[in-house]
C-alpha cells in the first residue's frame, strides 16, 4: 500500500523538508494545517523561519444542521479556533490568510479556482515562499483535492516551486488500497519537541474535537480512531511528482 511506504520515510530535519526558508501550509479546512502539519509549523516558528498558513474554506459543513451556530456564527467560531491553533504553533495572525471560500464546493476549475489561485500565489509572493505543502490528492474528501489542485496550478505559475503533500483522510483509507502513483519520496520528520504545541493547538479546534456543539446528530467530531494518526510522534511529507 502507498501509504506503507510513506510510513517508512527516511527520517529528516527541517532543513532537508523546508532548506530553511520561508514556507507556505495550504490548509482547506481549520484544522488540517494542525493535523497534518503542526509540529513542522511549531519547528519552524521556533527558529523564526517564516511559515504562512491559508485557509481554504470557512468550515461551514462540519454542522450543517446546528441551530445554536448557522453558518455565519460557525464561520466566525472556526476562524477564531484557527487563529488560536496558529497563535499556539507560533504563527501571527498576520500570517493567516482565509479564502473564505464554502466548505465542500472548494472549485477545481473556472473563474473562483483561478481567483483562489492567484490569492495563494499573493501570499507566496510576499513570504518569498520556497515551497508549499497541501494536503494529499487523494485524501477522500472533495475539498482536499481541490486544495491539491490549486497547488498543482499554482506550480505550473512558479515551475521552481517545491510541493509537499501531507494524508489526512488518507490515513483512514481501507487497507490494501491501491493508489495510482510513483513510490512517494520524502522524509518523517520527529514531532517530539513540539508535541505539547501540537497537542493544544488540536485541542483550540473545539468545534471538532468536543461536543460543543451538540444540537447537530450529524455533525462532526473527531473521536479517538480518527485523531490517532496526528497524535503520534512523526509526520510525513511526501512530495508531489512534477
Amino acid at each position: 500500500m502507498f501509504l506503507d511506504h510513506v510510513r517508512a520515510l527516511p527520517f529528516g530535519t527541517i532543513e532537508d523538508i523546508t532548506a530553511g526558508e520561508p514556507f507556505v501550509v495550504l490548509s482547506p479546512h481549520p484544522d488540517d494545517e494542525t493535523l497534518g502539519a503542526g509540529g513542522l509549523i511549531a519547528a519552524a516558528c521556533a527558529r523564526r523561519q517564516q511559515v504562512d498558513v491559508v485557509l481554504v474554506t470557512d468550515g461551514t459543513r462540519s454542522h450543517p444542521n446546528s441551530r445554536a451556530y448557522p453558518p455565519e456564527r460557525l464561520a466566525d467560531l472556526r476562524n477564531a479556533e484557527m487563529k488560536q491553533a496558529c497563535h499556539a504553533l507560533g504563527v501571527p495572525a498576520r500570517a493567516l490568510t482565509c479564502l473564505g471560500l464554502v466548505d465542500t464546493h472548494a472549485p477545481v476549475e473556472g473563474a473562483s479556482f483561478e481567483t483562489a489561485v492567484s490569492r495563494v500565489d499573493d501570499v507566496v509572493e510576499a513570504a518569498g515562499a520556497w515551497s508549499v505543502f497541501v494536503t494529499w490528492k487523494h485524501d477522500p474528501h472533495c475539498d482536499h483535492e481541490a486544495a491539491a489542485q490549486m497547488a498543482l496550478a499554482l506550480r505550473r505559475r512558479r515551475p521552481g516551486l517545491r510541493l509537499w503533500s501531507y494524508p489526512i483522510w488518507g490515513w483512514h483509507l481501507p487497507a490494501g488500497k491501491v493508489i495510482d502513483a510513483p513510490p512517494p519520496t520524502g522524509y518523517r520528520f520527529d514531532i517530539a519537541p513540539w508535541q505539547d504545541r501540537k497537542r493544544a493547538a488540536i485541542a483550540a479546534h473545539q468545534s471538532q474535537m468536543t461536543a460543543l456543539i451538540d444540537d447537530d446528530p450529524h455533525g462532526f467530531c473527531f473521536t479517538p480512531e480518527t485523531l490517532a494518526p496526528f497524535l503520534q510522534g512523526c509526520e510525513y511529507f511526501f512530495e508531489v511528482p512534477l
